[in-house]
């Protein structure tokens, strides 16, 4: 591969990424947990790659092509029945799910009987170096995440309404878990697919050369419509949309029967969207001259 087309395929790759990382962001997935999922997806692909080549698919084979050490590719392998798991292991290693969770279980931080105390931010200063001062949320924080920021800990508690502040520098536990922004697996499979198929689409298109293989088409501003009609067009392709996919179930519906054998899962997938220009601003300083 030339110099030119990897520095360009960064640069579009750091472009792409920035809506999945806003997403994973909002919802508690951190860089190691994205790291994680990037490193599998690696490997399977060399492992792939590989098998149809009829290729041995071999740990310091997948290790060559996508560049992951070799016992980090076997133990990927050896957890390929997903067994591994991510939903707890994603949480686990969040400050913010450790915290909430010690506050509602460690007897330091509760009051009688089990009930959970607000907690006051940091000491007062007539407090500090009494024997008798309440634990706070600095030290609940010390305590469980020595090396994270107490004060940005509580920012981000409450910044997803997790934390309440209740007046007079005391904070309240809303709920046990680190959740954002809850969203239903049904929903993120729904956008995982989405745009898979949507860069299976692309990926064979380029691979295919001029013409493509598999119809993609794009319509966009040259320099932008008034604000004022946005709503207008939003109605507009709502309507024509929907007839449209109305057309395409109507000619798929007949053909798409239980029992078929060779049979061949298809799609189609249309979208609206509006440019983020600050994304925009950041891919042309990336791109190479």
């Amino acid at each position: 591969m030339s110099q030119s087309v990897k520095q360009n395929l960064l640069a579009a790759f750091r472009y792409l990424l920035k809506p999945l990382v806003r997403m994973a962001v909002t919802n508690g997935v951190s860089f190691p947990d994205f790291s994680e999922a990037l490193k599998k997806a690696y490997v399977d692909v060399a492992a792939k790659q590989m098998a149809d080549s009829d290729m041995d698919v071999t740990g310091e084979g997948i290790s060559l092509i996508a560049q992951v050490e070799t016992n980090q590719v076997n133990e990927i392998l050896r957890l390929a029945d997903g067994s591994s798991g991510y939903g707890k292991a994603a949480h686990e290693v969040s400050p913010m799910a450790i915290i909430l969770r010690a506050w509602h279980s460690d007897a330091k931080y509760l009051g009688p009987y089990g009930v959970l105390r607000d907690l006051q931010f940091a000491p007062t200063p007539t407090a500090v170096g009494s024997a008798d001062r309440a634990d706070t949320f600095s030290d609940l924080v010390r305590t469980y995440c020595p090396d994270v920021s107490p004060r940005a800990v509580l920012d981000e508690l409450v910044r997803i309404d997790a934390v309440q502040e209740v007046g007079n520098g005391f904070y309240r536990p809303l709920r046990r878990s680190y959740i954002p922004h809850a969203m239903s697996a049904e929903n993120i499979l729904y956008v995982a697919r989405v745009m898979h198929n949507l860069a299976e689409t692309l990926e064979a298109n380029l691979r295919a050369g001029p013409g493509g293989v598999l119809i993609e088409r794009s319509i966009f501003t040259a320099y932008g419509i008034p604000k004022n009609v946005h709503k207008s067009f939003d109605a507009f392709i709502r309507a024509k949309g929907q007839a449209f996919a109305d057309d395409i179930d109507n000619w798929i519906t007949p053909h798409d029967v239980e029992g078929i054998t060779d049979g061949v899962k298809i799609g189609v997938s249309f979208y609206h969207y509006v440019v983020n220009e600050e994304d925009e601003t950041a891919l042309s300083k990336d791109l190479p001259n």
